[in-house]
């Protein structure tokens, strides 16, 4: 698959308007050369002769051309693509046929789903892209696929090794399946506080799933990292297990760029072809920082004027990290940076798993400069938009797809009507059966009563 092929560089022989509308992720490394002047400018812009080279126009023949123009120019290894930009934006395998090969093919490529009631309520397109549909159920299924990948392309994975991972659940599913697919095993560590759904989907799928207590990063005294907490423990398995000579390794979905990547080289281009290019907002929650570091790219580097909104719940402190840079000075383990943690507000709770960790991860590295606002929502007003989405909108997804859902509809308050705005649908509500449509937690957790009575009774 060319998108895999980091030698590969491509040659834009469009004109300007089209490769305005559609232009070529920088993971391609894309040269553009204007029509009639391809003999007189390629030479200084592609000197390597020996380099492979993709041509690419709008629909095919003029890159069939340009390919045979740069043969007889000497070059030795140019191809043409068809399907033709289109093929490339889309972020996925360029040869797409009917029926996918297995389920690394199926990740991605998931709808955008116009949200009808808030839309018209509001007067702006919102927009939910339905990552509950990937084929492992949540976003995650994206970077744990490359994860894995990038893994093997740098010689960090051998055949039949042991990958480990710290996971509120999601990425860990999507690791479950891509390891089945490659022939790995798993080990998970994820807090005990998470979901039962998550915990025993895991298992289902063969992972072995260590769970720990809900306890601080770091040691409040000694300031020292806690080697019990998921994130920290699931490095250092890796680490023990090398130095007794296993084939081990642990992914890091935190500190390994290869998660944003994923969404750079594909959410990204997904998005901005489903919308036609006419997107004036993208909303997005936080964990790891893979999600809105890389669409946030992408579609900048598209358009700059598109605004880019980090989503954000009460008891984190990333909404003071994007909106004053207050991220603290302590260095922790795999250089992880821990916000000052603020006091939780008044009834708050942590109710969307994964989301505002108050870490400042390397996925997460320059990410202010692309953020221009910044939303706190109460957990009561996540909850009620779950119900809301599925009652109203026949859309079922858990807290964290919510909370997106509130910002984009703040947004497009702010904004005002006439305006496009995407967001992420991160996963599906059955996921949290055990704790959404459970009175007893909803009740602990001082939520039940913040739900109209017409949306409590599913609840048990």
């Amino acid at each position: 698959m060319f998108r895999r092929n980091p030698n590969l560089r491509v040659l834009d022989v469009r004109e300007d308007k089209e490769a305005e509308n559609m232009p070529i992720p920088s993971w391609f490394r894309p040269v553009r050369v204007g029509r009639g002047v391809l003999e007189r400018d390629v030479v200084g812009k592609l000197p390597n002769l020996e380099e492979e080279i993709l041509c690419v126009c709008a629909g095919g023949s003029r890159s069939v051309k340009a390919a045979q123009v740069m043969q007889e120019m000497g070059y030795k290894k140019v191809y043409s693509l068809k399907e033709g930009a289109a093929g490339l934006c889309k972020g996925h395998p360029l040869n797409n046929p009917k029926v996918k090969k297995g389920f690394l093919e199926t990740v991605g490529n998931t709808p955008l789903i116009r949200l009808n009631k808030l839309s018209e309520l509001t007067g702006c397109e919102i927009l939910g892209k339905a990552e509950f549909m990937n084929p492992g159920g949540s976003v995650k299924d994206r970077p744990a696929l490359q994860l894995i990948l990038d893994a093997e392309r740098r010689g960090l994975i051998k055949p039949g090794a042991t990958i480990t991972e710290a996971t509120s659940g999601n990425t860990g599913i999507g690791l479950a399946h891509v390891c089945n697919a490659r022939g790995y095993k798993l080990v998970v560590c994820m807090p005990k506080t998470m979901s039962l759904e998550k915990q025993r989907t895991l298992k289902q799928l063969g992972a072995k799933v260590i769970l720990t207590e809900p306890i601080p990063l770091k040691d409040p005294v000694t300031g020292k990292p806690n080697m019990d907490h998921y994130h920290n423990l699931a490095p250092l398995l890796a680490k023990q297990g090398r130095d007794r000579g296993e084939n081990i390794f642990c992914v890091n979905q935190w500190q390994n760029t290869a998660n944003r990547e994923a969404h750079y080289l594909t959410t990204g281009p997904e998005i901005l072809q489903q919308t036609g290019g006419k997107i004036d907002c993208f909303c997005a929650a936080t964990g790891t920082g893979g999600t809105i570091g890389g669409i946030s790219r992408y579609l900048k580097d598209y358009s700059p004027k598109t605004k880019v909104v980090l989503v954000d719940c009460f008891g984190s402190a990333l909404h003071s990290w994007a909106t004053t840079g207050d991220e603290g000075t302590e260095k922790v383990l795999a250089g992880e940076r821990w916000c000052p943690k603020p006091k939780m507000s008044p009834g708050s709770s942590p109710v969307t798993e994964g989301i505002g960790n108050s870490i400042i991860t390397a996925n997460m590295e320059g990410l202010r400069d692309y953020i221009d606002d910044c939303i706190q929502i109460p957990d009561a007003d996540a909850i009620r938009m779950v119900f809301r989405l599925l009652y109203e909108e026949a859309i079922f997804v858990g807290g964290s797809a919510a909370l997106n859902v509130c910002a984009a509809v703040e947004m497009a308050k702010r904004l005002g009507p006439g305006h496009t705005i995407v967001t992420i649908l991160c996963d599906s509500g059955f996921r949290y059966g055990s704790k959404f449509f459970n009175k007893q937690w909803m009740q602990e957790k001082q939520l039940y009563d913040f739900l109209p009575p017409e949306h409590r009774e599913g609840i048990e």
